[in-house]
């Protein structure tokens, strides 16, 4: 018996961010969870004044599935998710600044 793998892909540039729905149903939550983590100043808006108008760019959604995962992966809080998130953040750049 074969396996089939489904994967489903999100182009996110800055001519095309997501919207509110769109991040929270990538990252398999709901929208009210997406505001919180705009409100506690963890993933910025791209633009948009409520939430209904808001858009995110790439940046932002690669660090909610991280923060995500990590909630998921860990059973840990926004906060420790958040500063997880930030310190990984860190040590890539620090390697990138090294030339590793």
């Amino acid at each position: 018996m074969k396996s089939v793998a489904v994967y489903t892909t999100l182009l996110v540039d800055h001519d095309a961010p997501v919207t509110i729905d769109e991040l929270a149903r990538c990252c398999e939550r709901h929208t009210e969870w997406v505001v919180t983590l705009v409100r506690e100043g963890v993933v910025s808006i791209a633009r948009g004044q409520t939430p209904e108008e808001w858009a995110f760019g790439s940046v932002a959604v690669s660090r909610a599935r991280q923060i995500a995962r990590l909630e998921r992966d860990f059973d840990v809080n926004l906060d420790a998710a958040a500063l997880m998130t930030d310190l990984m953040e860190e040590i890539r750049q620090l390697r990138r600044q090294l030339g590793g």
